[in-house]
């Protein structure tokens, strides 16, 4: 049976995340190792399947990760939204209370005197009645003037709490997304040390059976291309056809055109990819804008069967959801499948029927 290692994908696409992938990106794509000492008795066999299953934790890690790159994302985006607010009341606040100011001087200068001695002592006694009409009216401005910042006020001091709880959520996403990026790149040192451990023979044997792998791929991909479209049905329940149209049709032919290219975690394009990133940069490149993460690209589509598949459709499998790839016709899909397929072409009936849970449109 095929290992859960047929997929997963990792990263934001900066120059960060770049860098810490570096190590990542060893677990199936190594260069023969200098180690001084190596192991003969552990077996290319027995080194492969704990590389594969180190791989599948990485995968998973890498998932989390891409799930809290999200978070991270979305709480900077809320925690910019609370300070402008804040900017913006605390610069009402400061008028109101100039404003304040303004009419307490205005009553102090035209205050002074007892009203009712103001009245005896007056020249005008129409005077003295319009200056109290403008006393009145200066009061009632003041009382509004206060109630308009005590609601300011109040306002600030429930962003500010605001603030600082979107403060604590974005340092728990940034811990979380750590935390995952620490992880993956465990996983990938202890693949590194397995890999150190074979013979210099045995490593050369792995990676040519990896480089074997690699073009047994591409080729059956490649065939798989020039037939489809032949068989309305691929197997397995998945009878959607015909060849798309509109955006969907660019964005099949950007993904079919980078069959045969690296799958790197984190990557999304040019010319390596993860499974989400190559569905990312697939419907980038017809205008619409997808997350780089499997499950949050599941979320933003809209459900569709799978005897109403089109090209273009995005399949997700496992559960919860930790692959995705788009079908384009004749029961086949496109995907960056792991890093010792790269982005290939496959079937869906048999494997991965048995792992799907559901199809999205975009």
């Amino acid at each position: 049976m095929a290992t859960r290692s047929k997929a997963r994908k990792f990263g934001s696409g900066t120059l960060r995340l770049w860098a810490c992938l570096a190590c990542a990106t060893l677990v199936m794509s190594l260069a023969p190792s200098l180690a001084s000492s190596a192991d003969p008795n552990l077996s290319i066999e027995e080194v492969t399947r704990q590389v594969n299953a180190l791989n599948d934790q990485a995968s998973n890690a890498n998932e989390n990760y891409l799930s809290a790159q999200i978070n991270v994302t979305n709480a900077q985006q809320r925690l910019s939204a609370v300070q402008s607010r804040i900017n913006r009341e605390q610069a009402s606040l400061n008028r109101v209370q100039k404003s304040i100011g303004s009419l307490a001087s205005m009553a102090y200068q035209s205050g002074g005197l007892d009203s009712s001695l103001e009245l005896l002592l007056a020249d005008d006694p129409k005077t003295f009645l319009n200056k109290t009409a403008a006393l009145d009216q200066l009061s009632r401005g003041q009382g509004t003037a206060l109630r308009r910042a005590e609601a300011a006020s109040q306002r600030l001091a429930q962003d500010r709490l605001a603030l600082g709880q979107e403060l604590g959520t974005l340092k728990s996403a940034q811990a979380s997304a750590a935390s995952s990026l620490s992880s993956v790149n465990s996983k990938a040192r202890q693949a590194q040390a397995l890999l150190d451990r074979l013979t210099a023979a045995d490593r050369a044997r792995y990676l040519a059976a990896l480089a074997a792998r690699r073009a047994s791929s591409a080729r059956a991909s490649r065939e798989a291309l020039r037939t489809a479209g032949s068989s309305s049905d691929g197997g397995g329940g998945f009878s959607g056809g015909g060849v798309g149209s509109g955006r969907a049709a660019i964005a099949v032919a950007y993904a079919k055109a980078q069959v045969g290219d690296s799958y790197v975690w984190g990557a999304a394009g040019p010319n390596s990819f993860d499974c989400s990133g190559l569905m990312l940069a697939a419907w980038r490149a017809a205008g619409v804008s997808l997350p780089h993460q499997s499950g949050a690209q599941y979320g933003s589509t809209s459900r569709v069967s799978q005897s109403e598949l089109r090209p273009g459709d995005l399949l997700f499998f496992y559960s919860p959801i930790s692959h995705v790839g788009m079908y384009i016709g004749g029961g086949l899909m496109v995907h960056a499948a792991n890093p010792s397929s790269g982005v290939e072409v496959s079937s869906l009936s048999g494997y991965w029927s048995s792992v799907y849970v559901g199809a999205g449109r975009v």
